[in-house]
């Protein structure tokens, strides 16, 4: 195994990490497979899975990786009629995982350079599923090199614990995230706020970060930014709000609303605020649910939808901001009971 990286010092200048909407050669998805950890929405969430698949190809190429030949046979033949219809590719990879969020473990792709010159770059941060929440994670953890080893792509290993989920780019030196997440103690305990700055100047060419607070109550990842405050543009951030005072997210949120907007103040932004859904509970459990952990595509945006009130409403607000793209929506009743939603499940891989 290649020794990882010093967190502040990558062995290339001008690492870039592009914005969700710049065009994209594929994405990746892991296909869930342990029923024990999606009990009792194990048919309802290889369901979202399917819909939110066959949605995906029809604007791009769509890898899935899977456990096993018999798996790959099976999804194959299931898939058989949308792969012989869509314009684009879509694999099924036997590459062992542990779990199904591709989003916080798989390989964050870089561009190195600028003009005929520049290059894409397997970036390959340290997964720890989550502060150690959920062991085992080593196969998750070695996704990035298995991916980048299918394109033939460099890949570097970097020595800094870093989930997908928990940042959000605009390509243009913005990044956003929480406090709770990334200066977590179950993280990178020995590097604090300035450093971790550094280490995002470093490898993603960050040159500001907004910190926000904290994530939406019934969030397991300790506030993984993508379920609050996402980039739909460079110049703007969509970001979740709750309007009833008596919900536990009330707080927190509008805290997360007056940061942005100080800081929007000062960099050209403009924040438009999405309502949250109502309370999603299933088995007893307060489950994550946000509009935030939408998905962009080359040709559309994959929104989460839960049969709520607000549900038509926010498309609307989604089809305003994103006039280029076609807006499909997902039901992910059954996705957030496993703590994710679209964005969480996915992995976009930017074209050269």
């Amino acid at each position: 195994m290649a020794a990882k990286h010093d967190p502040l010092k990558p062995p290339y200048p001008s690492l870039m990490l592009p914005a969700e909407w710049e065009p994209q050669r594929a994405i990746w998805f892991t296909w869930p497979q342990n029923a024990d950890t999606w009990t009792p929405v194990w048919d309802e969430a290889r369901a979202a899975y399917r819909e939110i698949i066959r949605a995906a190809i029809g604007f791009q190429d769509v890898n899935v990786l899977v456990n096993d030949n018999a798996l790959r046979d099976q999804l194959r033949k299931e898939f058989e009629a949308t792969a012989d219809q869509a314009r684009h590719k879509l694999e099924f990879l036997v590459y062992p995982t542990n779990d199904s969020w591709i989003r916080d473990y798989g390989a964050l792709t870089v561009r190195q350079g600028s003009g005929a010159d520049a290059r894409l770059i397997a970036l390959d941060f340290t997964f720890n599923s989550w502060g150690g929440k959920y062991p085992p994670w080593d196969k998750d953890d070695a996704a990035p090199r298995l991916m980048a080893e299918f394109r033939d792509r460099e890949c570097l290993q970097v020595d800094l614990v870093l989930e997908g989920g928990s940042i959000d780019v605009n390509g243009k030196g913005l990044l956003l995230t929480t406090s709770q997440c990334l200066l977590n103690e179950n993280r990178n305990p020995k590097l604090g706020r300035e450093r971790i700055e550094q280490a995002m100047h470093a490898w993603l060419g960050i040159e500001n970060t907004v910190w926000l607070e904290s994530g939406i109550n019934g969030d397991d990842t300790d506030g993984h930014v993508d379920d609050l405050a996402r980039f739909s543009d460079a110049r703007t951030v969509l970001c979740a709000i709750e309007t009833d005072k008596r919900d536990e997210n009330y707080e927190p949120l509008k805290r997360n609303i007056e940061a942005l907007n100080c800081h929007a103040r000062s960099a050209d932004l403009e924040v438009i605020e999405v309502p949250m859904p109502a309370r999603q509970v299933k088995a007893d459990l307060r489950t994550p649910a946000t509009y935030l952990n939408f998905l962009i595509l080359n040709g559309a945006v994959l929104v989460p939808v839960f049969q709520d009130k607000r549900d038509e409403k926010t498309l609307q607000l989604f089809e305003e901001r994103f006039r280029d793209r076609r807006i499909v929506p997902i039901d992910c009743r059954g996705l957030v009971f496993g703590q994710g939603a679209i964005h969480c499940s996915s992995m976009q891989e930017p074209a050269a």
